[in-house]
C-alpha cells in the first residue's frame, strides 16, 4: 500500500521534499490510512504534516466521540491537529442549501484556513477509487457532459487526492492487517443520500452480477476522459482568442470564425462564453442550443439567458451582455472584467491610453504600449523555444500566456490580492509580501502591478508569481518590458 501511494504521490508531484500538507480527517477508515500513510510520506520527504477535523454538529455524541477519537490518535502518533466545529445545519437552512453541501463548504473553509496558516499547504483529502466511480456515476445519473464525467482529479488546485487509486476494501484490508480502529458514520448507511445508495446498492450489484473490476474500470475511463477534456479545453481556448472579442458588457462572437469550428468545439465555445459572462450556474445544454439556433437566425433575433444575460444575432455574428444588476453578475465596484487579454479579442478604452487614472484598471492589447504612471509599459507574444534561458531582469519579464485566465490589467492594489511564492502554489496576500520586503506603506498605495483577477502577476521592481513562470512545458510567452526593460538588477 505505502509502496502504490508513494508512487501515485510521485507521479502526480503531490508534495515536494520540505512541503507542507493539511490532511482531512474524519475518523473513518479511509481517512485514518490516508493520515498513517502521510504521515511516513512526510517524514521520507522532510515535510511537514498536519491534521484537520471538522465537528458538524449533526450527529450529537456519536460526532464527539469521532473528534475524541481523532485528538487521541493524533495525540498517540504525535501528529499536530486543528479542530473546527461549525453548525451545519444552521447553515444549509440560512443559505438554502443541503446539508451535504453545507458540510462540504465547511469542510473545506477550515482545510483552507489551516493550509493558510502553514503558509501556502496543499490539503490532502481521502477519496478512492470506489469515490471516483461514484462521483462518475452519480454525475451521470444526473446529466453530465465529458467535464463531470472526469470524476475527481488527483490534484486540483491546493487539493491533492493520495488514496485515489486504491479500492476501498485493500484500505480495510490494510488496517486489519495493523490491527488498527476508526469510526463509522451512521449517516454513511442511510440510502436517503443519492451517493450512498450509488455506494451501497448500485456499484456493489455491477460488481457482483456485471463485471467484477467495474469499479476500477470506471475509474480509468474517468482518467483517460481527463486527459480528452484537457486537450479540449486548451483547443476551446484557442477558438476563444480566435473567435471572440470580449467587451465591457459581455462579448462578441464572431460569425466568420465560428462556422469554421467542428461543432464540439462550437458548443464548448458557446459554454465558455457563457462562463466568461457571468458564470455557469443554471446554465444547461439547453441554453447552448439556443445560441446555436440564434446564429443561424436573422439579425435583430434575441434570447434571454440564465443570471439576466441576454444575446442578440448581429451582423457579423453574436453579442451575448451580461445582466444589467452587478449583484446578478457576480461583479463588484473595483473588479477586474471577467475576461481574458488577446490580440483579437479587447479593444482598448480611449480613456486608459493616457496617462491611466488611479484605482482605474487599463486592459491589455497585444502587441501594445500603455503609458502608465508616467512609465511605458510593452508588450509582445512570442513563441516558447525549448532549452532557451529565460534572463533575470528588474524590469523585463516573461510569462506563460497560456496560464492567463482572465482579463490582464495593469491597476493599483485591491483587497484579495495574492502571488503564489513557490511551485506547489503556495500562496501569500500581496500585503503581507510587500510587509515582508520592508516596502514603506505609502510606497504600497503608489505601486502599478500586473493583475490577472486578484493574483498578481508582477510587482515591477521585486518579483513575479510562481503560478505563471515559463517552464519547459510553456508554449507561448509574454514579455513585459516597463521604460524599456534594460535594467538588467
Amino acid at each position: 500500500m505505502l509502496d502504490r501511494v508513494r508512487a501515485y504521490v510521485k507521479e502526480h508531484q503531490m508534495i515536494e521534499p520540505g512541503g507542507k500538507v493539511a490532511a482531512g480527517v474524519s475518523g473513518g477508515p479511509d481517512s485514518i490510512c490516508l493520515l498513517l500513510l502521510l504521515k511516513e510520506l512526510c517524514r521520507e520527504l522532510e515535510a511537514c504534516l498536519c491534521a484537520v477535523h471538522v465537528h458538524h454538529g449533526l450527529r450529537g455524541e456519536e460526532a464527539d466521540e469521532d473528534e475524541a477519537f481523532v485528538r487521541e490518535l493524533c495525540a498517540r502518533e504525535v501528529i499536530p491537529l486543528r479542530v473546527f466545529s461549525f453548525d451545519v445545519r444552521e447553515r444549509a437552512a440560512r443559505e438554502k442549501l443541503s446539508l451535504e453541501e453545507a458540510g462540504r463548504l465547511c469542510r473545506y473553509e477550515a482545510f483552507r484556513e489551516t493550509a493558510a496558516e502553514l503558509g501556502g499547504a496543499r490539503i490532502a483529502v481521502a477519496h478512492h477509487a470506489d469515490d471516483q466511480a461514484e462521483t462518475v456515476l452519480f454525475h451521470l445519473f444526473r446529466g453530465t457532459g465529458i467535464r463531470g464525467l472526469c470524476g475527481m482529479e488527483p490534484v486540483h488546485d491546493d487539493i491533492i487526492r493520495p488514496l485515489l487509486g486504491v479500492r476501498r476494501q485493500e484500505i480495510l484490508e490494510w488496517l486489519e492487517s495493523r490491527g488498527l480502529d476508526w469510526r463509522t458514520d451512521s449517516t454513511n448507511e442511510s440510502v436517503e443520500y443519492t451517493r450512498n445508495r450509488i455506494r451501497s446498492e448500485i456499484l456493489p450489484c455491477a460488481a457482483a452480477h456485471i463485471n467484477a473490476r467495474a469499479v476500477p474500470h470506471i475509474a480509468e475511463a474517468a482518467g483517460e476522459l481527463s486527459e480528452i477534456e484537457r486537450f479540449l479545453e486548451k483547443r476551446t481556448e484557442e477558438a476563444f482568442r480566435l473567435c471572440v472579442r470580449e467587451e465591457e458588457e459581455g462579448c462578441f462572437l464572431f460569425e466568420a470564425g465560428f462556422e469554421k469550428l467542428d461543432p464540439v468545439l462550437q458548443r464548448r465555445l458557446l459554454r465558455l462564453c457563457m462562463e466568461r459572462t457571468g458564470g455557469l450556474k443554471d446554465v444547461e445544454r439547453v441554453h447552448i442550443l439556443i445560441l446555436l439556433e440564434l446564429m443561424e437566425k436573422q439579425t435583430g433575433s434575441r434570447a434571454d439567458l440564465p443570471g439576466g444575460r441576454q444575446a442578440r444575432r448581429e451582423y457579423r455574428g453574436i453579442s451575448l451582455k451580461r445582466a444589467a444588476d452587478p449583484q446578478s453578475r457576480g461583479g463588484g465596484k473595483g473588479e477586474a472584467p471577467d475576461s481574458r487579454a488577446g490580440a483579437e479579442a479587447l479593444e482598448m478604452p480611449e480613456s486608459l491610453t493616457g496617462a491611466g487614472a488611479a484605482g482605474i484598471p487599463a486592459p491589455v492589447k497585444f502587441p501594445e504600449s500603455l503609458r502608465i504612471g508616467g512609465r511605458i509599459w510593452s508588450f509582445s507574444l512570442e513563441n516558447a523555444q525549448k532549452d532557451k534561458i529565460i534572463p533575470q531582469k528588474t524590469y523585463t519579464k516573461w510569462f506563460d500566456y497560456d496560464k492567463i485566465k482572465q482579463c490582464l490589467v495593469i491597476r493599483k492594489r485591491q483587497p484579495g490580492d495574492y502571488l503564489e511564492i513557490n511551485r506547489d502554489h503556495g500562496r501569500k496576500k500581496l500585503k503581507s509580501y510587500l510587509v515582508d520586503e520592508k516596502v514603506p506603506a505609502a510606497e504600497r498605495e503608489k505601486l502599478w502591478l500586473l493583475a490577472d483577477g486578484p493574483h498578481i502577476l508582477w510587482v515591477p521592481g521585486y518579483r513575479i508569481s510562481e503560478g505563471y513562470k515559463v517552464t519547459q512545458d510553456t508554449e507561448r510567452i509574454l514579455k513585459v518590458q516597463i521604460d524599456g526593460g534594460e535594467n538588467d538588477g
